[in-house]
């Protein structure tokens, strides 16, 4: 049975989660996911998509909608944890009222069972891309175990784990975050440029309605443009600057030689069905490629628009710039265990 707590101030814990001072869009994805929590009883949520869509964003906004319906909230921004250990020592100490400081699983489920408790692991990609099992072996317990909490995750690249137990299990969910031409224009809105709505609807869809990446620009725009977005516009190029090219690079460059690949001939190819890049990569396997293709999409880097595969013109720029066909002979002699595409 669910116990009562006396003060619910004292039973939070919302660790560094972010200020938003504004919030745009999303009404139709908060709705679905506070169904999902509340109605469906979803016992594991994961939130995917690229660096900059808003996940951050959209899982705190999530909490503070429905945190009043649990007994306990705890957030933690992963990459700020120094191990899984303390991640689950400091969840246990606030869930047993700091009676427990050992980092015991099972007893984390106990408190799960007895208490409603809402917890939230912000940007778990790193630990997930670094094969952390700690962190993989727990997700799937929490959401392949019977209690009455939920554990909310973001990161940009979906574990094949998920996929499987959203697809067998009604206790596990996922949504993947895309663009939004909603956000990005009020962000646009929100800011002392100058252009017609047609001119930044066209900025935005280059930088594939990325809020993060928008925000990037409008630096750009006005500290070289002027705040004119028509000026920048006429100079017919997508330009990267330091920090953009900083996240474009985070996201692109730890994939393996097989991945880049397909990502090149993507590039060179626009909106090609999967069969037509399959015959241009007659080198790859069809086991990397369908490999390499999942893994892809899983990590938000490839979109499929009426049965065709796509790269937001950004990405195209980057890739187009940054890899290069290579010889068969020289792919074969990259395929170390290092450059495989790993098993998720």
């Amino acid at each position: 049975m669910r116990k009562k707590k006396p003060n619910l101030n004292e039973f939070q814990d919302w660790g560094t989660v972010v200020n938003i001072s504004a919030f745009y869009g999303r009404n139709k994805e908060l709705t679905q996911l506070k169904s999902w929590i509340l109605q469906d009883s979803c016992r594991l949520l994961g939130l995917f998509g690229m660096g900059g869509v808003g996940k951050t964003t959209l899982a705190t906004q999530l909490a503070q909608h429905i945190h009043d319906q649990f007994d306990y909230i705890f957030w933690r921004s992963v990459p700020t944890v120094l191990s899984f250990d303390e991640m689950i020592t400091d969840l246990l100490s606030l869930i047993s009222n700091h009676q427990e400081s050992k980092p015991k699983i099972h007893r984390v489920l106990h408190y799960l069972c007895t208490y409603r408790c809402l917890i939230i692991l912000d940007d778990l990609e790193t630990t997930l891309d670094t094969l952390n099992l700690n962190y993989s072996r727990f997700i799937q317990i929490i959401a392949e175990t019977n209690h009455q909490s939920c554990l909310i995750f973001t990161s940009r690249n979906q574990p094949a784990q998920i996929s499987l137990l959203e697809n067998w299990s009604l206790s596990a969910r996922s949504l993947r975050l895309l663009g939004s031409s909603e956000i990005a224009f009020s962000l646009l809105q929100s800011q002392q440029l100058r252009g017609t709505d047609e001119q930044k609807y066209q900025l935005c869809d280059l930088y594939g309605n990325n809020p993060l990446k928008i925000k990037i620009l409008v630096n750009t725009i006005i500290n070289l443009f002027n705040g004119d977005i028509k000026k920048f516009l006429a100079q017919n190029t997508l330009l990267v600057n330091n920090h953009l090219h900083h996240l474009l690079e985070q996201q692109l460059n730890c994939l393996s030689a097989w991945e880049q690949q397909i990502m090149y001939y993507l590039a060179i190819n626009s909106q090609i069905t999967i069969t037509n890049l399959a015959n241009k990569l007659p080198h790859v396997s069809k086991s990397h490629f369908w490999q390499g293709i999942e893994r892809l999409y899983s990590r938000c880097l490839i979109e499929q628009k009426a049965g065709k595969y796509i790269l937001q013109p950004v990405i195209k720029e980057y890739v187009m710039e940054h890899f290069q066909p290579q010889p068969v002979l020289e792919l074969a002699n990259k395929r170390k265990p290092g450059n495989q595409f790993p098993v998720s």
